[in-house]
């Protein structure tokens, strides 16, 4: 009789606590409670010292792959393909370049974990075995307003790794919000304001939402009472977006998009003076596929190869 394929133990875990971190990571985080994910860079399985990283064969090249809310760096992963992703695709391409992969809390605000990529990559980049020519950055969704955040902070602070021309993809990211956060804050509004106690106890426990999720809803990836600011101009920015079907003008594709993120929020439409060195769209793929699609691949090699 074939057995089941068992799943690790660890590896329930780890997805128990990138969940529960994207609900409550910021009130983990504050309590101490182990659930909470700490910022971490992967080569592979292999969990980097960011003081003295040891990567089997260091490039001098980096291509960092941000995952997005709940998520876990194995999104990135094609089905069946354990370790192939985008990052790894590129290296292989490039030549003398290493692939790695972000953890962290996704219920923390943005910034805050903005300014600790930006921190943690000048670490990387100082402490990196082989001087560091290059970096390439690829979010997904949240990932993709962490590295708008970093790089603004990496900027204000005087961070080298800035002033390295980085490329900055952004897939399936909403720069101006998802329509999804959207309606669980006003519905959470909606909720607390009607007279029946029982509604008013959904949209408490709607409100219960980490601030992470809270973010969502603008696309905020700056501390409170800051103004927007630009995209960096020291890096080259692509955006990716999907669409739930082939049919562009299809209502329920502008209506939702890749499901989460619509189009014209992938594409910043409401920010001003973006200037993009390159943007796609995939009619037919929805926000999670956009993280691990050969056409996708494909796309990424003719930018930044």
């Amino acid at each position: 009789m074939m057995m089941a394929p068992q799943v690790s133990t660890g590896r329930i875990q780890q997805q128990v606590a990138a969940i529960a971190s994207g609900f409550l990571g910021d009130w983990l985080e504050h309590r101490g409670n182990g659930l909470a994910v700490p910022m971490s860079v992967f080569a592979g399985d292999t969990e980097l010292q960011i003081e003295k990283p040891e990567p089997e064969a260091p490039g001098r090249t980096l291509c960092l792959s941000i995952h997005g809310l709940m998520e876990l760096e194995s999104v990135w992963d094609f089905p069946s393909r354990p370790g192939y992703h985008y990052g790894s695709y590129l290296a292989e391409q490039l030549g003398d370049a290493s692939a790695l992969k972000l953890r962290f809390n996704t219920g923390r605000p943005i910034y805050r974990n903005g300014q600790e990529l930006a921190a943690l990559l000048e670490s990387l980049v100082s402490n990196w075995p082989v001087p560091v020519q290059r970096l390439i950055l690829i979010g997904h969704s949240m990932g993709g307003l962490l590295i708008r955040s970093a790089c603004h902070y990496g900027l204000v602070n005087g961070h080298s790794w800035v002033t390295r021309n980085p490329d900055c993809v952004y897939i399936g990211s909403p720069h101006d919000g998802s329509w999804l956060a959207v309606g669980a804050h006003r519905a959470a509004g909606w909720l607390n304001r009607r007279s029946r106690d029982y509604l008013r106890v959904i949209g408490e426990v709607i409100d219960l939402r980490s601030e992470g999720i809270r973010n969502l809803s603008r696309g905020d990836v700056l501390e409170p009472g800051v103004e927007p600011q630009p995209l960096l101009p020291e890096a080259r920015h692509y955006v990716i977006s999907g669409l739930l079907l082939r049919g562009q003008q299809h209502p329920a594709n502008l209506l939702f998009g890749d499901a989460l993120v619509q189009q014209a929020s992938a594409e910043g439409a409401g920010q001003s003076g973006w200037q993009l060195a390159g943007c796609a769209n995939f009619p037919g793929v929805d926000h999670i596929r956009l993280a691990h699609l050969t056409s996708v691949c494909q796309q990424l090699e003719d930018w930044l190869v």
